[in-house]
């Protein structure tokens, strides 16, 4: 059986993606301090069966992880992937690093697309497509940010207890979903994939 956990990414928000039109010099999703039009909420979605939710995009607070190293702790057990949804200033590979309950330590490789071209270049999902840009001073028509639904490989068969994102500035992340099979009895954390059988 499929299971899923969402990671609560609360803990570590430290980036604003989101403004409003009276807000705008708050966003901080590149250099150039851009951002995204507010959502109404949460942006929620389902990839090849496996839920994705962010945090409030409303324009009122962080909502992404902006990658500087976090260590998170997650359910200890073996899984397969980690969905997540996010974004690179310009095309971005770097590396999640997984430690594991035996103390091992593993690299997988996470890339995404640039935020502004609004094409896949990494096999990525389109998450979110706006159709404009806000900027400090002004909102830009006619001119979008691309949020993208992407997985990583956890290719250890041990059990994962962590993971450690990258230092790179240039990457944002909204949502995570960790992926495995056969559930451990007793789990509270851990839910049937969306569709499959309870």
């Amino acid at each position: 059986m499929t299971v899923h956990t969402m990671l609560a990414l609360e803990p570590f928000l430290n980036n604003q993606a989101a403004t409003t039109p009276d807000n705008l010099a708050d966003g901080r999703l590149n250099v150039w301090r851009n951002s995204i039009p507010a959502q109404p909420g949460p942006l929620e979605r389902v990839v090849d069966g496996v839920p994705l939710r962010t945090a409030r995009l409303d324009g009122n607070g962080p909502d992404n992880v902006l990658c500087a190293g976090q260590r998170i702790e997650v359910p200890e057990r073996r899984w397969d992937w980690l969905y997540v949804i996010g974004c690179g200033e310009r095309r971005v590979k770097d590396v999640i690093t997984w430690h594991f309950s035996d103390g091992s330590v593993d690299r997988d490789q996470l890339a995404l697309s640039d935020l502004w071209e609004g094409r896949s270049d990494r096999g990525e999902e389109l998450a979110l497509r706006t159709d404009v840009i806000h900027y400090p001073y002004h909102v830009q028509e006619r001119i979008g940010i691309t949020l993208w639904c992407q997985r990583v490989p956890i290719t250890s068969r041990q059990p994962l207890s962590a993971m450690s994102l990258p230092e790179n500035p240039a990457v944002h992340l909204f949502a995570m979903t960790l992926v495995g099979q056969s559930a451990s009895a007793g789990s509270e954390e851990l839910r049937p994939t969306e569709g499959e059988p309870q």
